[in-house]
């Protein structure tokens, strides 16, 4: 891997986390529920997939699924900042 997509996946896996651990915390305000498909995606793709079953797994899926989508969306973000800023 090149510099760049080094670089860009740090950053994306780390606001990816940071936005994983902090958007629990703001759930229970009206407006950031609203947000919730935008703030937890993990959350619904997992419920799309699973359906609507609880237990341990199925939470854990849930959080990988969360940071995945995260570290995805922002590797490509941070990737395009960088190209543009190399050149």
């Amino acid at each position: 891997m090149n510099r760049i997509m080094l670089k860009a996946l740090a950053y994306g896996f780390t606001l990816g986390t940071i936005f994983f651990v902090i958007a629990p915390l703001g759930l229970g305000i009206s407006l950031i529920e609203s947000l919730k498909p935008v703030l937890v995606p993990g959350v619904f793709l997992a419920q799309g997939i699973l359906g609507n079953t609880t237990g341990i797994g199925s939470i854990v899926f849930a959080l990988v699924l969360n940071v995945t989508v995260y570290t995805i969306f922002y590797t490509i973000l941070f990737s395009g900042i960088f190209s543009l800023r190399k050149k």
